[in-house]
């Protein structure tokens, strides 16, 4: 399971960081993820709205945290662990 919960989180983080802004606008992303099938690491944009755990809807920047040196927002493997709780 453990190999699975990795898995999820890297992909997780792949999708994170190809679709949250760079730079100032990164402050102000209220985009979405909805988890469609963790197992498989599949996931899709879920537009722009707040977090819906019902739905497996989560905003970007919740699932990150800023980076002490560059200032930029990465996603935060903690945070991403938490979730995969709920999945595996």
């Amino acid at each position: 399971m453990e190999q699975e919960i990795q898995e999820f989180i890297k992909a997780l983080s792949e999708y994170i960081r190809t679709t949250m802004p760079i730079g100032e606008d990164a402050d102000y992303c209220h985009d979405t993820v909805q988890i469609i099938d963790a197992r498989n690491g599949l996931f899709r944009s879920a537009g722009i709205q707040s977090t819906d755990e019902q739905h497996n809807i989560y905003t970007l920047r919740s699932l990150c945290r800023l980076d002490e040196d560059t200032f930029e927002y990465i996603p935060d493997e903690g945070k991403l662990r938490s979730l995969a709780r709920s999945f595996f």
